[in-house]
């Protein structure tokens, strides 16, 4: 059996070292467990943010490196296992949920107790069960025998899409909301911290959304053109990629009375004479991790316009760049953060809040 780690401390290196499944196991199961062979997993940008905030955030207590692993491999304090969205097959269990059955997502191991609620959500069973399925599981072309391609499918959207649309979702609807008689507006962090209803008024903003063509940003798109633009707002809506092509079509798709514009990275210079005309009480940006230097421009670009420069500009900050970085380097993304005044978002503590 391989397992994929990858080093702590420099997010680039990784290897695929073997464990004896027959070992592995022997080993009986402990009350109130189960023991599942992965279905289908989700690898995208996400997990190489899930190694980045494996400390702070504890994600390496997600899947803790087995100890019969090989030297130097089997070190928990150098090398982890970088979590992922999917599905499994129950092959063992010591519960009430029998051999077959397809599991999603989370579950609450004594390990994963640091872990974002987002993440240690108790397990849902899935409907779906296979009561022939002890007949023998080896590879993972029987395992989706056990699924049909239609299903298989639905499947993988789901895996890749479940766990980020929740972002776009969130932010949307609770954090920028212009229904503040029913439920009051949700700070970015998800805590105790002023977020009133002007904050969360964009109804004579204007939207701007980095690395727009991610699917965390095409979440938040999607969720803004769902909106009133007479009522709810923005009053424009501009999406930065390097791909616009890629965005363009989708309002006219949804039927969305959202104005919006996609352009280029190599145009961010020019935003702030696209808004000029616009007259907009506000200016919100939304970097889900667009490309280095690109914030700074674009900032730059409003603040010294003669039309924009008064604006209030309230900056929200979804993700970075994906690229792997040095300790010393998120220290400095840090700092720059705070120095341009950026809000974190965080999906589970808005998604908490929203709960209680």
């Amino acid at each position: 059996m391989e397992v994929h780690v990858v080093s702590k401390s420099k997010n680039q290196v990784n290897a695929v070292a073997t464990l004896d499944r027959l070992e592995y196991e022997q080993h009986g199961l402990a009350a109130s467990s189960v023991r599942v062979q992965p279905l289908l997993i989700t690898l995208c940008s996400n997990n190489l943010s899930y190694a980045r905030g494996g400390d702070l955030l504890h994600g390496w207590d997600t899947y803790p490196v087995p100890a019969g692993l090989p030297k130097p491999y089997n070190d928990r304090k150098s090398w982890g296992i970088v979590p992922a969205w999917g599905y499994g097959v129950v092959t063992e269990s010591m519960t009430q949920i029998s051999p077959g059955t397809l599991l999603w997502g989370a579950e609450i191991s004594e390990s994963r107790q640091r872990l974002m609620t987002i993440i240690t959500a108790t397990p849902k069973k899935a409907k779906i069960e296979y009561p022939d399925f002890m007949s023998g599981i080896k590879t993972w072309t029987s395992l989706s025998s056990l699924v049909d391609a239609k299903e298989l499918k639905r499947m993988s959207w789901v895996s890749l899409f479940r766990p980020t649309w929740q972002t776009g979702y969130l932010l949307s609807h609770h954090t920028f909301t212009s229904d503040t008689t029913s439920r009051s507006p949700i700070h970015p962090l998800g805590i105790d911290l002023p977020w009133t209803p002007a904050d969360a008024d964009i109804s004579a903003a204007v939207v701007i959304s980095l690395s727009a063509a991610g699917k965390t940003a095409r979440a938040f798109a999607y969720h803004m053109f769902w909106r009133n633009a007479a009522k709810e707002g923005p009053i424009w809506f501009l999406q930065i990629s390097q791909t616009p092509e890629l965005l363009e079509s989708v309002p006219r798709i949804l039927g969305t009375d959202i104005p919006t514009k996609a352009v280029r990275y190599d145009l961010v210079g020019g935003s702030a004479e696209l808004i000029e005309g616009l007259d907009p009480k506000r200016i919100v940006l939304v970097d889900f991790g667009g490309r280095a230097g690109t914030l700074a421009q674009l900032i730059e670009s409003i603040k010294s316009h003669s039309a924009l420069g008064e604006v209030q500009t309230t900056i929200i900050h979804v993700g970075s760049e994906q690229n792997v970085y040095s300790a010393d380097e998120i220290k400095g993304n840090c700092q720059t953060m705070q120095t341009v005044g950026e809000v974190q978002f965080n999906t589970c503590g808005v998604r908490d809040a929203v709960i209680e």
